[in-house]
């Protein structure tokens, strides 16, 4: 069992200028990441590489109640009711978003529970393997740091950006469900918000642990898969199988 900290006891709901250093020191730490950003050139977004990336946005969302759930579980037991609410809370919250990915998927003539079972993006698994680590650890507040990255990056997804998913699609496709929850014309901005909340209550310590936690978390979402992204081709041959006729 994890030992108690100070977090048990605070009383007090921080104000504006403590949520604001909050936001400025995760902020920092998910641009300290930039310089590992991919490279400017990657391949056009057709409708075959958006089957490929729903199926990484169902991973990601389909890992996180569960998660979330054991992270209450474990902040709960150690006395730490301010993280075990908001891991409690946000585990409700993100429940069945994987639903969303599920019938987007099928929206573009495919077999959803199949492209999941087969395509498994590189990047997506490393940050569910980080997200199982932190949650499993001495100390899950690590946790606390992935949720906010995920949740702070996708605010930067704006509705040209879907527009142009939407762009690509066969006309008539409804297939950007799960990216419009996750984007800025979602929840994940009022996410965000409670997430600040929360770790302004928090001692020095348990912020700096949770900013390492953002760091590593964006250098994840920033630094390119060696192998580089795979082909169109290639895609599809791994979609072939999981076509609805």
């Amino acid at each position: 069992m994890l030992n108690a900290t100070s977090t048990t006891t605070t009383p007090y709901r921080p104000g504006d200028s403590d949520v604001a250093r909050v936001r400025n020191l995760l902020d920092r730490a998910v641009a300290s990441a930039f310089p590992h950003a991919r490279p400017a050139e990657v391949p056009p977004l057709t409708a075959t590489r958006w089957a490929f990336r729903l199926a990484g946005l169902y991973h990601l969302t389909h890992s996180t109640p569960a998660l979330l759930e054991l992270a209450a579980e474990r902040f709960a037991a150690a006395g730490r009711k301010i993280l075990a609410g908001w891991a409690r809370e946000r585990a409700r919250e993100e429940s069945n978003h994987d639903l969303l990915a599920l019938r987007d998927l099928r929206d573009l003539g495919y077999d959803p529970v199949r492209v999941v079972e087969r395509v498994r993006p590189a990047t997506a698994m490393r940050m569910v393997e980080y997200f199982e680590r932190s949650v499993h650890a001495f100390d899950p507040i690590g946790c606390v740091g992935y949720a906010y990255t995920v949740e702070r990056l996708a605010m930067t997804v704006r509705e040209p950006d879907i527009r142009a998913v939407e762009a690509v699609l066969p006309p008539g496709t409804r297939a950007t469900r799960c990216l419009r929850v996750h984007s800025a014309a979602g929840s994940d901005g009022d996410h965000v918000a409670d997430t600040l909340v929360a770790v302004a209550r928090l001692t020095p310590g348990e912020r700096a642990r949770i900013a390492e936690a953002v760091r590593d978390t964006a250098l994840l979402c920033f630094t390119p898969d060696p192998a580089g992204p795979p082909s169109d081709a290639a895609i599809a041959e791994l979609l072939a199988p999981c076509r609805l006729h």
